[in-house]
């Protein structure tokens, strides 16, 4: 697949802040294109709009982006906004629409430059948001010691980055823009969404229901004692708190699919 984001004509004349319009073409895309209480995108719809078209410009003016100026506190908002715009942009140039499912290939094929460097979804998401961790839990980190993008990674991992970015599909997480001054909230926020949303407990308090992510980076979190923990700080409902509480915390992890259908409209 082709550099989705790569300048062909001369007289391409970006955004002046790339960054900025960015995060506001995403808020636009966000707003006109995306359903949250389904968690569901029209892909087909975005991909004739102006809020398409506004995204891809901002898009492809971060091929030339200094992202060596991002001190601590933005990186982290960077990427992840960078993240959940360039899905988008993936599956719009990839024409993938309702039964599409998506594949390993989606996440690696698709390839951006940011800041003068070639990334894939996964290079951003692994390489840099994750602190250059392995994919799933495969052995090889995603990249090479003294790769020259590494350098652009944010200077902390925070695990709640898990749920703050929209990988498209079904089982993904919401889609949100982070800004730095509310990013503490939102991360919190995002990882309560997703616990509510994709987290059950079953058998009367017996077993904790959790999507296979939480499997797949349990070293994220602390190993297994550490992922039980996250979600049961992060429960809500009263009558999964109680179940749990009469077995005194002994429940059980078991992992459901995930979902890689797209989760679009139409």
């Amino acid at each position: 697949m082709p550099v989705l984001n790569e300048v062909e004509a001369p007289e391409f004349q970006g955004p002046a802040d790339p960054y900025a319009a960015l995060k506001q073409a995403l808020a636009d895309a966000r707003a006109a294109w995306y359903d949250a209480q389904q968690n569901t995108f029209d892909y087909r719809g975005f991909g004739a709009s102006a809020e398409y078209r506004g995204l891809a410009a901002a898009a492809a003016a971060l091929g030339a982006f200094a992202c060596e100026t991002l001190g601590v506190g933005k990186r982290l908002p960077f990427w992840l906004n960078v993240y959940n715009a360039l899905v988008l942009q993936a599956v719009v140039a990839g024409a993938l629409w309702a039964a599409a499912r998506l594949s390993k290939d989606f996440f690696t094929g698709a390839k951006f430059i940011v800041g003068g460097h070639e990334f894939s979804l996964d290079d951003i998401e692994h390489g840099l948001i994750r602190a250059n961790a392995p994919r799933f839990r495969a052995m090889r980190r995603q990249m090479a010691a003294g790769d020259p993008r590494l350098k652009f990674a944010p200077y902390l991992f925070d695990e709640r980055a898990h749920f703050a970015m929209h990988s498209a599909c079904r089982s993904a997480p919401r889609l949100r823009v982070f800004g730095e001054d509310s990013l503490p909230g939102l991360l919190e926020e995002a990882a309560c969404d997703y616990v509510r949303d994709h987290v059950r407990v079953e058998e009367g308090g017996a077993v904790l229901r959790a999507p296979k992510l939480f499997h797949w980076y349990e070293r994220d979190f602390g190993g297994e004692s550490g992922v039980r923990n996250f979600i049961l700080n992060r429960l809500e409902r009263e009558e999964d708190l109680e179940a749990i509480e009469r077995r005194r915390g002994g429940c059980a992890l078991r992992y459901s699919d995930f979902d890689w259908t797209l989760n679009s409209t139409a």
